[in-house]
């Protein structure tokens, strides 16, 4: 096979890593979060959550059931119709919010498991998500905490290029 000096160099770009976090979860900014929170008036957390738990079903063999997500999407648009088209009916409100808030916190907390377990293999050793902290401030301090393990166990510039 000829070498053709006009063309272009080909190299792999890619970085191997051998934890499931950097491979699988995009590091996407906290404070990006943050903003998207609000600018949607807090539809997108539930967006990161049923995202990021369809990608942990993918890598973890103890799936989240699909009940938990549906149950949190449809609770918050009935929570959301209920507000909105029917005012005078505050029971139901009350209940769907009750209940979306229920589901939205179950599947938060099993995406942190899955997360603090994934997280636990790849360094082999105990890796812990504030449980306190995951409640307080939900998908923007998971997120922070995936960017954090993808910085730490990305490999720097200067070891790439020593190899």
């Amino acid at each position: 096979m000829e070498n053709n000096p006009y063309s272009a160099p080909t190299s792999d770009l890619t970085v191997t890593t051998e934890d499931m976090i950097s491979g699988n979860f995009q590091r996407f900014s906290a404070w990006w979060v943050f903003l998207l929170t609000i600018i949607t008036l807090g539809i997108y957390p539930i967006y990161w959550t049923f995202t990021r738990a369809q990608t942990a079903n993918r890598i973890h063999e103890n799936q989240i059931a699909s009940a938990w997500l549906v149950a949190m999407v449809s609770l918050y648009a009935l929570t959301f119709l209920a507000e909105y088209a029917f005012p005078e009916m505050e029971g139901i409100f009350l209940l769907a919010n009750i209940g979306y808030l229920v589901a939205y916190l179950t599947c938060l907390f099993k995406v942190k498991n899955r997360l603090q377990d994934l997280m636990s293999k790849s360094t082999g050793s105990t890796y812990t998500l504030s449980p306190i902290l995951t409640f307080f401030f939900n998908s923007i301090y998971l997120q922070y905490k995936i960017n954090e393990f993808i910085d730490l166990n990305q490999p720097s510039a200067d070891h790439q290029t020593a190899a």
